[in-house]
């Protein structure tokens, strides 16, 4: 009869229908797992972005004092000493991994710590060097600040020092033995000059710092503050 649609076909047709549903179902599975997915992937990079970027401003040093010790005909400088603690609320600082840059009227070097150096016993200055000196610290720490009340100085040594006759090198980072000859090839910096330091830490986080030597130095003085 016309009109009428047989029991076989109105089977067929619920079939279709149900495959369509299903395929729908599943591309909405899929779909799901998708934005799941990159969600969880990008809640994971921005608590790693988070941690970087918090570790960048709180992981850092504060410069607390400058001094230099005098050259030989008061001329100018030939040991630049900074002294430095931890920032408040910092993590431990490993001083051995700072990157420093140099730039002042003496010239231009990007210093990194003498333990990175494998030859740092040469007879002849070696370039782009810096040491560290314990002023006081909590515990045995090799260069690492793991207390707010340790303070060290990062120690740049000229041209012009005398590691035989000049005080530094006692560095806790490295062994003695291997300290006796080291200076860099910077030129002393002289009276009325200046220069600026980048200090960065191994997370990224960075402190400048400003020196500049006085006009004139008394004959009799050794240090004096920059």
């Amino acid at each position: 009869m016309k009109g009428y649609i047989k029991r076989n076909e109105r089977g067929q047709v619920g079939i279709g229908t149900l495959i369509v549903f299903i395929a729908l179902v599943l591309v909405a599975a899929i779909a799901a797992g998708v934005l799941i997915n990159t969600a969880g992937f990008l809640q994971t990079q921005a608590e790693q972005t988070g941690e970087d970027s918090s570790s960048q401003v709180a992981n850092n040093i504060n410069v607390i004092g400058e001094v230099g010790d005098v050259n030989s005909d008061a001329s100018g400088v030939n040991v630049t000493r900074l002294t430095v603690q931890r920032s408040p609320g910092s993590d431990n600082v490993d001083l051995t991994e700072l990157s420093i840059q140099y730039v002042g009227d003496n010239g231009f070097a990007n210093l990194i710590h003498a333990s990175k150096v494998e030859n740092v016993s040469s007879t002849e200055p070696t370039d782009n060097l810096y040491f560290l000196e314990v002023i006081t610290a909590a515990s045995e720490t090799d260069g690492v600040m793991t207390d707010d009340s340790d303070r060290y100085q990062i120690v740049i040594p000229f041209d012009g020092a005398n590691p035989q006759e000049d005080s530094y090198g006692d560095d806790p980072a490295i062994d003695d033995s291997l300290q006796t000859n080291d200076k860099n090839s910077l030129a002393d910096i002289g009276t009325g000059e200046e220069a600026e330091l980048e200090i960065t830490t191994a997370d990224r986080a960075t402190r400048n710092a400003f020196i500049q030597v006085p006009d004139t130095i008394e004959d009799d003085e050794t240090s004096i503050t920059l």
